[in-house]
Protein backbone atom coordinates (compact mmCIF):
# COMPACT_ATOMS: atom_id res chain seq x y z
CA UNK A 1 0.00 0.00 0.00
CA UNK A 2 1.60 3.22 -1.13
CA UNK A 3 1.53 6.05 1.38
CA UNK A 4 -0.42 8.84 -0.31
CA UNK A 5 -1.81 11.73 1.69
CA UNK A 6 -4.61 13.57 -0.06
CA UNK A 7 -4.32 17.14 1.15
CA UNK A 8 -5.92 20.41 0.24
CA UNK A 9 -3.67 22.70 -1.74
CA UNK A 10 -3.40 25.31 1.00
CA UNK A 11 -2.63 22.72 3.68
CA UNK A 12 0.02 21.20 1.42
CA UNK A 13 1.57 24.58 0.75
CA UNK A 14 1.57 25.53 4.43
CA UNK A 15 3.32 22.33 5.48
CA UNK A 16 5.94 22.41 2.71
CA UNK A 17 9.16 23.67 4.28
CA UNK A 18 11.15 26.45 2.69
CA UNK A 19 14.10 25.00 0.79
CA UNK A 20 17.37 26.60 1.85
CA UNK A 21 20.82 26.55 0.28
CA UNK A 22 19.35 25.57 -3.07
CA UNK A 23 22.46 26.63 -4.90
CA UNK A 24 24.49 23.98 -3.08
CA UNK A 25 22.17 21.08 -3.90
CA UNK A 26 22.30 18.39 -6.54
CA UNK A 27 19.36 17.75 -8.82
CA UNK A 28 18.72 14.34 -10.32
CA UNK A 29 17.17 15.54 -13.54
CA UNK A 30 15.35 13.48 -16.13
CA UNK A 31 17.12 13.52 -19.47
CA UNK A 32 13.75 14.21 -21.10
CA UNK A 33 13.69 17.44 -19.13
CA UNK A 34 17.28 18.18 -20.10
CA UNK A 35 16.82 17.54 -23.82
CA UNK A 36 14.35 20.40 -24.22
CA UNK A 37 13.86 21.42 -27.83
CA UNK A 38 12.65 24.92 -27.11
CA UNK A 39 13.93 28.45 -26.87
CA UNK A 40 14.40 28.65 -23.11
CA UNK A 41 16.43 31.63 -21.99
CA UNK A 42 19.19 31.22 -19.44
CA UNK A 43 16.97 32.54 -16.64
CA UNK A 44 14.08 30.27 -17.63
CA UNK A 45 16.32 27.20 -17.78
CA UNK A 46 17.87 27.97 -14.39
CA UNK A 47 14.47 28.65 -12.85
CA UNK A 48 13.03 25.38 -14.17
CA UNK A 49 15.92 23.44 -12.62
CA UNK A 50 15.50 25.08 -9.21
CA UNK A 51 11.73 24.57 -9.25
CA UNK A 52 12.19 20.89 -10.08
CA UNK A 53 14.70 20.43 -7.26
CA UNK A 54 12.37 22.09 -4.79
CA UNK A 55 9.42 19.89 -5.81
CA UNK A 56 11.20 16.61 -6.47
CA UNK A 57 10.54 14.74 -3.23
CA UNK A 58 6.78 15.37 -3.36
CA UNK A 59 6.12 15.24 -7.10
CA UNK A 60 3.69 12.32 -6.76
CA UNK A 61 2.13 13.26 -3.43
CA UNK A 62 1.47 16.99 -3.77
CA UNK A 63 -0.58 18.78 -6.39
CA UNK A 64 1.15 22.11 -5.90
CA UNK A 65 4.59 23.13 -4.70
CA UNK A 66 5.82 26.23 -2.92
CA UNK A 67 9.10 28.14 -2.70
CA UNK A 68 9.95 31.60 -1.45
CA UNK A 69 10.49 34.00 -4.33
CA UNK A 70 13.58 35.28 -2.55
CA UNK A 71 15.07 31.77 -2.38
CA UNK A 72 14.25 31.11 -6.02
CA UNK A 73 15.85 34.37 -7.12
CA UNK A 74 18.98 33.86 -5.05
CA UNK A 75 19.37 30.25 -6.20
CA UNK A 76 19.63 31.32 -9.82
CA UNK A 77 21.81 34.34 -9.04
CA UNK A 78 19.10 36.93 -9.57
CA UNK A 79 18.69 40.41 -8.13
CA UNK A 80 15.97 40.12 -5.48
CA UNK A 81 15.17 43.84 -5.75
CA UNK A 82 13.92 43.53 -9.32
CA UNK A 83 11.73 40.47 -9.76
CA UNK A 84 10.07 41.49 -13.02
CA UNK A 85 12.41 39.37 -15.20
CA UNK A 86 11.85 36.41 -12.87
CA UNK A 87 8.08 36.83 -13.13
CA UNK A 88 8.37 36.94 -16.90
CA UNK A 89 10.42 33.75 -16.81
CA UNK A 90 7.77 32.00 -14.70
CA UNK A 91 4.97 33.15 -16.97
CA UNK A 92 6.88 31.87 -19.97
CA UNK A 93 7.50 28.49 -18.33
CA UNK A 94 3.80 28.22 -17.50
CA UNK A 95 2.72 28.78 -21.10
CA UNK A 96 5.63 27.18 -22.96
CA UNK A 97 4.93 23.95 -24.84
CA UNK A 98 7.99 21.73 -24.67
CA UNK A 99 9.13 19.25 -27.25
CA UNK A 100 11.67 16.77 -25.90
CA UNK A 101 13.85 13.93 -27.07
CA UNK A 102 15.39 11.19 -24.97
CA UNK A 103 18.64 10.13 -26.60
CA UNK A 104 20.36 6.80 -26.08
CA UNK A 105 24.09 6.41 -25.51
CA UNK A 106 24.76 6.53 -29.27
CA UNK A 107 22.83 9.77 -29.69
CA UNK A 108 19.86 8.11 -31.41
CA UNK A 109 16.32 9.12 -30.46
CA UNK A 110 14.58 6.88 -27.90
CA UNK A 111 11.45 8.87 -27.16
CA UNK A 112 9.71 12.03 -28.31
CA UNK A 113 7.03 13.94 -26.47
CA UNK A 114 5.46 17.33 -25.85
CA UNK A 115 3.88 19.02 -22.83
CA UNK A 116 3.82 22.31 -20.99
CA UNK A 117 6.65 22.67 -18.52
CA UNK A 118 4.51 24.17 -15.76
CA UNK A 119 0.77 23.69 -15.43
CA UNK A 120 0.54 26.70 -13.10
CA UNK A 121 2.74 29.46 -11.71
CA UNK A 122 1.47 32.03 -9.20
CA UNK A 123 3.41 34.59 -7.17
CA UNK A 124 1.55 35.52 -4.02
CA UNK A 125 2.62 36.81 -0.63
CA UNK A 126 6.30 36.42 -1.35
CA UNK A 127 5.95 32.81 -2.51
CA UNK A 128 5.94 31.13 -5.89
CA UNK A 129 3.23 28.45 -5.99
CA UNK A 130 3.43 26.18 -9.01
CA UNK A 131 2.34 22.81 -10.38
CA UNK A 132 3.30 20.25 -13.02
CA UNK A 133 0.94 18.20 -15.15
CA UNK A 134 0.33 14.68 -13.72
CA UNK A 135 1.98 12.98 -16.70
CA UNK A 136 5.06 15.14 -16.39
CA UNK A 137 5.25 14.45 -12.64
CA UNK A 138 5.27 10.72 -13.35
CA UNK A 139 8.05 11.09 -15.91
CA UNK A 140 10.17 13.35 -13.74
CA UNK A 141 9.80 11.27 -10.57
CA UNK A 142 10.27 7.83 -12.13
CA UNK A 143 12.79 8.54 -14.88
CA UNK A 144 14.47 5.85 -16.93
CA UNK A 145 17.60 7.97 -17.12
CA UNK A 146 19.11 10.45 -14.65
CA UNK A 147 21.73 13.13 -14.89
CA UNK A 148 23.28 14.91 -11.94
CA UNK A 149 23.06 18.67 -12.06
CA UNK A 150 24.70 20.76 -9.36
CA UNK A 151 22.71 23.93 -8.86
CA UNK A 152 25.71 25.86 -7.56
CA UNK A 153 27.48 25.21 -10.89
CA UNK A 154 24.52 26.33 -13.00
CA UNK A 155 24.56 29.75 -11.31
CA UNK A 156 27.93 30.47 -12.94
CA UNK A 157 26.65 30.15 -16.50
CA UNK A 158 25.98 33.36 -18.41
CA UNK A 159 24.90 31.65 -21.66
CA UNK A 160 21.74 29.61 -22.06
CA UNK A 161 23.36 27.69 -24.92
CA UNK A 162 26.32 26.75 -22.70
CA UNK A 163 24.07 25.63 -19.85
CA UNK A 164 21.99 23.52 -22.26
CA UNK A 165 25.16 21.91 -23.62
CA UNK A 166 26.42 21.23 -20.09
CA UNK A 167 23.13 19.60 -19.09
CA UNK A 168 23.06 17.44 -22.19
CA UNK A 169 26.63 16.21 -21.67
CA UNK A 170 26.30 15.35 -17.96
CA UNK A 171 24.98 11.82 -18.42
CA UNK A 172 27.90 10.92 -20.68
CA UNK A 173 30.58 11.57 -18.06
CA UNK A 174 30.98 7.85 -17.36
CA UNK A 175 30.79 6.89 -21.04
CA UNK A 176 33.29 9.50 -22.18
CA UNK A 177 31.48 10.58 -25.35
CA UNK A 178 28.01 11.68 -26.37
CA UNK A 179 27.91 9.67 -29.56
CA UNK A 180 27.24 11.35 -32.89
CA UNK A 181 24.52 14.01 -32.84
CA UNK A 182 23.17 15.39 -36.09
CA UNK A 183 23.36 19.14 -36.50
CA UNK A 184 19.56 19.43 -36.60
CA UNK A 185 19.26 17.51 -33.34
CA UNK A 186 21.98 19.59 -31.70
CA UNK A 187 20.26 22.83 -32.71
CA UNK A 188 16.98 21.62 -31.24
CA UNK A 189 18.67 20.55 -28.01
CA UNK A 190 20.33 23.94 -27.67
CA UNK A 191 17.09 25.78 -28.45
CA UNK A 192 17.80 27.03 -31.96
CA UNK A 193 14.70 26.95 -34.15
CA UNK A 194 14.53 25.79 -37.76
CA UNK A 195 13.35 29.27 -38.73
CA UNK A 196 16.61 30.83 -37.53
CA UNK A 197 18.32 31.11 -40.91
CA UNK A 198 21.50 32.68 -39.55
CA UNK A 199 22.62 29.49 -37.81
CA UNK A 200 21.79 27.23 -40.74
CA UNK A 201 25.30 28.12 -41.90
CA UNK A 202 27.48 25.67 -39.94
CA UNK A 203 30.43 28.05 -39.71
CA UNK A 204 28.28 30.65 -37.99
CA UNK A 205 26.66 27.99 -35.78
CA UNK A 206 30.09 26.66 -34.82
CA UNK A 207 31.75 30.03 -34.25
CA UNK A 208 28.86 31.78 -32.48
CA UNK A 209 27.25 28.95 -30.51
CA UNK A 210 29.21 25.70 -30.26
CA UNK A 211 32.74 26.95 -29.59
CA UNK A 212 31.75 29.68 -27.07
CA UNK A 213 29.51 27.18 -25.26
CA UNK A 214 32.34 24.65 -25.00
CA UNK A 215 34.66 27.34 -23.65
CA UNK A 216 32.15 28.37 -21.00
CA UNK A 217 31.51 24.77 -19.92
CA UNK A 218 35.25 24.17 -19.62
CA UNK A 219 35.86 27.44 -17.76
CA UNK A 220 32.84 27.25 -15.48
CA UNK A 221 31.89 23.67 -14.67
CA UNK A 222 33.13 20.29 -13.50
CA UNK A 223 33.10 18.93 -17.08
CA UNK A 224 35.73 19.33 -19.78
CA UNK A 225 34.48 19.00 -23.35
CA UNK A 226 36.20 18.48 -26.68
CA UNK A 227 34.40 18.32 -30.01
CA UNK A 228 34.84 15.99 -32.98
CA UNK A 229 33.25 16.43 -36.40
CA UNK A 230 31.72 13.87 -38.76
CA UNK A 231 32.01 14.75 -42.43
CA UNK A 232 30.28 13.67 -45.61
CA UNK A 233 33.00 14.59 -48.06
CA UNK A 234 33.74 18.18 -46.98
CA UNK A 235 30.38 18.92 -45.34
CA UNK A 236 29.95 18.60 -41.55
CA UNK A 237 26.93 16.37 -40.85
CA UNK A 238 27.24 15.57 -37.14
CA UNK A 239 29.30 16.27 -34.04
CA UNK A 240 30.11 14.45 -30.85
CA UNK A 241 31.52 15.70 -27.58
CA UNK A 242 34.26 13.96 -25.63
CA UNK A 243 33.36 14.31 -21.96
CA UNK A 244 35.73 14.00 -19.03
CA UNK A 245 36.13 15.38 -15.52
CA UNK A 246 37.46 18.89 -15.39
CA UNK A 247 40.61 19.37 -13.28
CA UNK A 248 38.66 22.29 -11.82
CA UNK A 249 36.42 19.74 -10.13
CA UNK A 250 39.10 19.25 -7.48
CA UNK A 251 38.98 22.95 -6.70
CA UNK A 252 35.18 22.83 -6.66
CA UNK A 253 35.26 19.87 -4.26
CA UNK A 254 37.72 21.71 -2.05
CA UNK A 255 35.40 24.72 -1.92
CA UNK A 256 32.50 22.45 -1.02
CA UNK A 257 34.59 20.81 1.71
CA UNK A 258 35.59 24.22 3.05
CA UNK A 259 31.93 25.22 3.19
CA UNK A 260 31.15 22.00 5.06
CA UNK A 261 33.93 22.76 7.55
CA UNK A 262 32.46 26.20 8.16
CA UNK A 263 29.07 24.61 8.70
CA UNK A 264 30.55 22.37 11.39
CA UNK A 265 30.65 25.44 13.61
CA UNK A 266 26.87 25.67 13.25
CA UNK A 267 26.22 22.14 14.53
CA UNK A 268 22.90 21.81 16.37
CA UNK A 269 23.27 22.19 20.09
CA UNK A 270 22.34 19.31 22.34
CA UNK A 271 18.86 19.88 23.73
CA UNK A 272 18.36 19.71 27.47
CA UNK A 273 17.74 16.14 28.57
CA UNK A 274 19.49 14.66 25.53
CA UNK A 275 23.06 13.45 25.57
CA UNK A 276 25.58 14.14 22.86
CA UNK A 277 25.73 10.41 22.25
CA UNK A 278 22.03 10.29 21.35
CA UNK A 279 22.42 13.17 18.91
CA UNK A 280 25.45 11.55 17.30
CA UNK A 281 23.65 8.19 17.01
CA UNK A 282 20.73 9.89 15.28
CA UNK A 283 23.08 11.77 12.97
CA UNK A 284 24.78 8.52 11.98
CA UNK A 285 21.42 6.88 11.33
CA UNK A 286 20.26 9.77 9.15
CA UNK A 287 23.49 9.56 7.17
CA UNK A 288 23.20 5.78 6.82
CA UNK A 289 19.71 6.30 5.38
CA UNK A 290 21.29 8.37 2.60
CA UNK A 291 20.83 11.95 3.79
CA UNK A 292 23.64 14.37 3.08
CA UNK A 293 25.45 16.00 5.99
CA UNK A 294 23.62 19.33 5.48
CA UNK A 295 20.27 17.49 5.34
CA UNK A 296 21.08 15.62 8.56
CA UNK A 297 22.07 18.86 10.28
CA UNK A 298 18.86 20.52 9.15
CA UNK A 299 16.77 17.62 10.48
CA UNK A 300 18.53 17.68 13.86
CA UNK A 301 18.08 21.43 14.12
CA UNK A 302 14.46 21.57 12.97
CA UNK A 303 12.99 18.66 14.93
CA UNK A 304 12.91 17.28 18.43
CA UNK A 305 14.90 14.06 18.83
CA UNK A 306 11.78 12.09 19.77
CA UNK A 307 10.10 13.31 16.58
CA UNK A 308 13.07 12.08 14.56
CA UNK A 309 13.23 8.72 16.33
CA UNK A 310 9.51 8.05 15.87
CA UNK A 311 9.55 8.90 12.17
CA UNK A 312 12.70 6.87 11.57
CA UNK A 313 10.96 3.93 13.24
CA UNK A 314 8.06 4.27 10.79
CA UNK A 315 10.47 4.37 7.85
CA UNK A 316 12.26 1.27 9.15
CA UNK A 317 8.91 -0.51 9.42
CA UNK A 318 8.00 0.39 5.84
CA UNK A 319 11.50 -0.58 4.70
CA UNK A 320 11.05 -4.04 6.21
CA UNK A 321 7.80 -4.40 4.25
CA UNK A 322 9.55 -3.66 0.97
CA UNK A 323 7.61 -0.44 0.46
CA UNK A 324 10.60 1.89 0.17
CA UNK A 325 12.33 2.18 -3.19
CA UNK A 326 14.08 5.53 -2.65
CA UNK A 327 15.14 5.56 1.01
CA UNK A 328 16.53 9.11 1.33
CA UNK A 329 13.51 10.68 -0.39
CA UNK A 330 11.12 8.56 1.70
CA UNK A 331 12.82 9.57 4.95
CA UNK A 332 12.77 13.26 4.01
CA UNK A 333 9.07 12.99 3.17
CA UNK A 334 8.43 11.30 6.54
CA UNK A 335 10.21 14.08 8.42
CA UNK A 336 8.36 16.73 6.43
CA UNK A 337 4.87 15.18 6.51
CA UNK A 338 5.16 13.43 9.92
CA UNK A 339 4.42 9.74 9.36
CA UNK A 340 4.17 8.97 13.09
CA UNK A 341 1.11 7.15 14.46
CA UNK A 342 -1.45 9.41 16.11
CA UNK A 343 -0.40 8.40 19.63
CA UNK A 344 3.16 9.54 19.04
CA UNK A 345 1.93 12.90 17.79
CA UNK A 346 1.16 13.92 21.36
CA UNK A 347 4.88 14.76 21.39
CA UNK A 348 5.03 17.26 18.53
CA UNK A 349 8.21 18.79 17.21
CA UNK A 350 8.34 22.23 18.85
CA UNK A 351 9.47 23.88 15.62
CA UNK A 352 6.95 22.14 13.39
CA UNK A 353 3.61 22.22 15.14
CA UNK A 354 1.74 22.29 11.84
CA UNK A 355 3.04 18.84 11.04
CA UNK A 356 0.86 17.36 13.79
CA UNK A 357 -2.32 18.20 11.88
CA UNK A 358 -3.82 15.01 10.51
CA UNK A 359 -4.80 14.96 6.85
CA UNK A 360 -8.52 15.51 6.28
CA UNK A 361 -10.56 12.34 6.31
CA UNK A 362 -7.82 10.13 7.72
CA UNK A 363 -9.34 8.34 10.72
CA UNK A 364 -7.51 6.40 13.43
CA UNK A 365 -9.08 3.20 12.04
CA UNK A 366 -7.59 3.93 8.62
CA UNK A 367 -4.17 4.57 10.12
CA UNK A 368 -4.39 1.39 12.18
CA UNK A 369 -5.31 -0.61 9.08
CA UNK A 370 -2.35 0.88 7.23
CA UNK A 371 0.03 -0.04 10.05
CA UNK A 372 -1.36 -3.57 10.13
CA UNK A 373 -1.02 -3.87 6.35
CA UNK A 374 2.61 -2.78 6.51
CA UNK A 375 3.31 -5.21 9.35
CA UNK A 376 1.57 -7.96 7.38
CA UNK A 377 3.73 -7.28 4.32
CA UNK A 378 6.90 -7.17 6.40
CA UNK A 379 6.15 -10.52 8.04
CA UNK A 380 5.18 -12.14 4.73
CA UNK A 381 8.29 -10.84 3.01
CA UNK A 382 10.59 -11.95 5.81
CA UNK A 383 8.94 -15.37 5.87
CA UNK A 384 9.38 -15.70 2.11
CA UNK A 385 13.05 -14.76 2.39
CA UNK A 386 13.57 -17.18 5.28
CA UNK A 387 12.09 -20.04 3.24
CA UNK A 388 14.68 -19.61 0.50
CA UNK A 389 17.57 -22.02 0.42
CA UNK A 390 21.06 -20.58 0.27
CA UNK A 391 21.17 -21.30 -3.47
CA UNK A 392 17.81 -19.60 -4.02
CA UNK A 393 18.82 -16.59 -1.93
CA UNK A 394 22.05 -16.21 -3.87
CA UNK A 395 20.12 -16.49 -7.15
CA UNK A 396 17.69 -13.77 -6.03
CA UNK A 397 20.54 -11.47 -5.07
CA UNK A 398 22.29 -12.26 -8.37
CA UNK A 399 19.15 -11.28 -10.31
CA UNK A 400 18.90 -8.07 -8.30
CA UNK A 401 22.48 -7.09 -9.08
CA UNK A 402 21.97 -7.99 -12.75
CA UNK A 403 18.94 -5.68 -12.89
CA UNK A 404 20.98 -2.86 -11.37
CA UNK A 405 23.74 -3.47 -13.89
CA UNK A 406 21.31 -3.23 -16.80
CA UNK A 407 20.06 0.19 -15.71
CA UNK A 408 21.98 3.13 -17.14
CA UNK A 409 20.42 5.63 -14.77
CA UNK A 410 22.41 7.53 -12.17
CA UNK A 411 20.32 6.06 -9.35
CA UNK A 412 20.87 2.45 -10.45
CA UNK A 413 24.60 3.01 -10.83
CA UNK A 414 24.81 4.69 -7.43
CA UNK A 415 23.04 1.79 -5.72
CA UNK A 416 25.21 -0.71 -7.59
CA UNK A 417 28.34 1.06 -6.36
CA UNK A 418 26.98 1.04 -2.80
CA UNK A 419 26.23 -2.68 -3.15
CA UNK A 420 29.76 -3.42 -4.35
CA UNK A 421 31.15 -1.47 -1.43
CA UNK A 422 28.92 -2.62 1.42
CA UNK A 423 26.56 -5.30 0.10
CA UNK A 424 23.13 -5.41 1.71
CA UNK A 425 24.47 -3.85 4.89
CA UNK A 426 23.86 -0.44 3.31
CA UNK A 427 20.40 0.75 4.34
CA UNK A 428 19.84 2.30 0.91
CA UNK A 429 20.69 -0.98 -0.82
CA UNK A 430 18.66 -3.00 1.69
CA UNK A 431 15.51 -0.94 1.10
CA UNK A 432 15.94 -1.18 -2.68
CA UNK A 433 16.59 -4.95 -2.50
CA UNK A 434 13.57 -5.61 -0.28
CA UNK A 435 11.34 -3.72 -2.74
CA UNK A 436 12.77 -5.92 -5.51
CA UNK A 437 12.28 -9.08 -3.41
CA UNK A 438 8.72 -8.11 -2.54
CA UNK A 439 7.85 -7.81 -6.24
CA UNK A 440 9.60 -11.09 -7.05
CA UNK A 441 8.40 -13.21 -4.11
CA UNK A 442 5.02 -11.94 -2.92
CA UNK A 443 2.98 -10.91 -5.93
CA UNK A 444 -0.51 -9.61 -5.25
CA UNK A 445 -1.69 -9.38 -1.65
CA UNK A 446 -4.48 -11.82 -0.80
CA UNK A 447 -7.30 -9.69 0.61
CA UNK A 448 -8.83 -12.55 2.58
CA UNK A 449 -5.46 -13.47 4.08
CA UNK A 450 -4.86 -9.90 5.21
CA UNK A 451 -8.40 -9.62 6.63
CA UNK A 452 -7.81 -12.73 8.74
CA UNK A 453 -4.42 -11.39 9.85
CA UNK A 454 -5.91 -8.01 10.81
CA UNK A 455 -8.78 -9.62 12.71
CA UNK A 456 -6.37 -11.85 14.63
CA UNK A 457 -4.08 -8.94 15.52
CA UNK A 458 -7.02 -6.75 16.56
CA UNK A 459 -8.40 -9.52 18.77
CA UNK A 460 -4.97 -10.11 20.33
CA UNK A 461 -4.59 -6.41 21.07
CA UNK A 462 -8.04 -6.27 22.66
CA UNK A 463 -7.28 -9.32 24.84
CA UNK A 464 -4.02 -7.77 26.01
CA UNK A 465 -5.79 -4.53 26.85
CA UNK A 466 -8.40 -6.41 28.88
CA UNK A 467 -5.81 -8.22 31.01
CA UNK A 468 -5.72 -6.93 34.62
CA UNK A 469 -2.54 -5.06 35.47
CA UNK A 470 -0.57 -5.52 38.65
Amino acid sequence: MVRLKDKRDDVDAARKPVVTDLADQNLKKHIAAIHISNRLTLTQRKASNVLLYNAYESLLTARVHRIRVKDLAEAIGFNTHNLDPLKEALKTLARTVLEWNILDESGAQEEWGATTLLAQAVIKGGYCIYAYSPDLCEKLYRPEIYALLNLSIQRKFSSGYALALYENCLRYRRVGTTGWISLDNLKRLLGIGESDAYYQDFRKFNDKIIKPSIRQVNDTSDLFLEIEYQRDHRRITAVRFLVRDNPQMLLFAQRQAAAADLAEAAEPTVAEGHGAGQVEALREKLLSFGLSLPQARTALTAHDLAYLEDNIAVVERDLAAGKVLNLPAYLLAALREDYRPAAAKTRPSPTDAASTVDPPGESETTRQQERLHTQFLAERLQAALDRLTLVERNALEHDYVAQLGQGDGFEAQLILELYRKSGLSSKIVESHFRAFARTRLLGEVDGAEFAAYAADRTETTADEAAQPRD
